[in-house]
């Protein structure tokens, strides 16, 4: 949960049984362990392992994104490691001007793996951990660069907004919400990626074409890959308020989900020009496309004992 009934942070953790039924807090007040936000999370049952991430207090971001609010220490920069069983944190990492808004973790699908990765969304950082040690190694292993434009305050962040981890550990992908781009990584070796493959989708750069026949309005935002590897399934979606200030023809045109071929043996992406989804054509009228799962699993909710 990432906040309190007041939108105050910094929510806390629920603890369900097998009928999906409330029994009640899983841990402590997150304030008594110093963790000032809430957001994601990935364990490791076989390394008694659990990494969480942080966002922001829900009244710091439903309004809409402020540039101030980052000064302001109003978002998360931390990363957290706990004892799975004591379900309390062992280690914090402040990762600094470089990781600011700290998003996504996903660990390696592997059980007996150590490795994981968490998105910096603001800062547009790609961070490794390994967590074998009792002092887990954090470090930036991807830059997104910054660009240079006349409608944005700032250099523009690429805005990494979701990361996943394919199912065989081989590729990391990850999107750059207001770049407009969506990359794969090999990760043979964890703590070394290589860039392989890119694909454009939207975005504020300008660099995407239509895709079979509409403009995106939006930018990669969620992904989701086929348990083969082979497809990846891309939405445009971050957040209403987020939506209508960076992507204000969402609220008229809808969101959408496209499809990227993915080349799982050299490496590769290419959007597939035989798939769309149109929300901005709904019944009741345009609809925003998020969160993509599917029914009997997938990479980014497996998590193997």
């Amino acid at each position: 949960m990432l906040g309190d009934a007041e939108g105050g942070s910094p929510g806390g953790y629920l603890h369900l049984n097998q009928d999906f039924e409330i029994v009640g807090p899983w841990t402590k007040s997150l304030k008594d362990m110093d963790i000032q936000y809430s957001y994601d999370f990935w364990y490791q049952p076989r390394k008694n392992m659990m990494v969480s991430t942080e966002w922001a207090a829900p009244k710091t971001f439903q309004p809409g994104f402020e540039l101030d609010d980052v000064g302001k220490d109003k978002y998360g920069r931390r990363i957290h490691f706990w004892d799975l069983d004591k379900k309390e944190v062992k280690k914090t990492f402040d990762l600094g001007e470089e990781g600011l808004i700290p998003l996504e973790t996903r660990m390696l699908h592997n059980p007996d793996s150590s490795h994981g990765y968490v998105g910096a969304t603001l800062s547009s950082n790609i961070f490794h951990y390994n967590t074998e040690r009792a002092d887990p190694e954090v470090k930036k292993v991807i830059d997104v660069a910054s660009i240079e434009v006349d409608f944005f305050p700032v250099p523009l962040p690429g805005l990494i907004t979701d990361i996943l981890v394919s199912m065989d550990d081989k590729y990391l992908y990850f999107a750059n919400w207001l770049h407009g781009d969506v990359r794969q990584y090999d990760i043979s070796e964890p703590s070394n990626p290589k860039l392989t493959g890119q694909a454009w989708i939207g975005g504020l750069l300008g660099k995407a074409p239509e895709i079979n026949g509409k403009k995106i309005e939006g930018g990669p935002q969620m992904i989701q890959l086929s348990l083969d590897g082979k497809r990846l399934y891309v939405t445009t979606s971050l957040f209403s308020t987020w939506d209508n200030q960076f992507y204000p023809g969402m609220k008229d045109e809808g969101g959408a989900m496209v499809v990227v071929d993915c080349d799982t043996e050299n490496g590769g992406m290419k959007i597939n020009d035989k798939f769309i989804v149109d929300f901005g054509k709904e019944p009741d009228g345009p609809s925003r496309a998020h969160e993509t799962r599917y029914p009997g699993g997938d990479c980014s909710s497996d998590i193997w004992t």
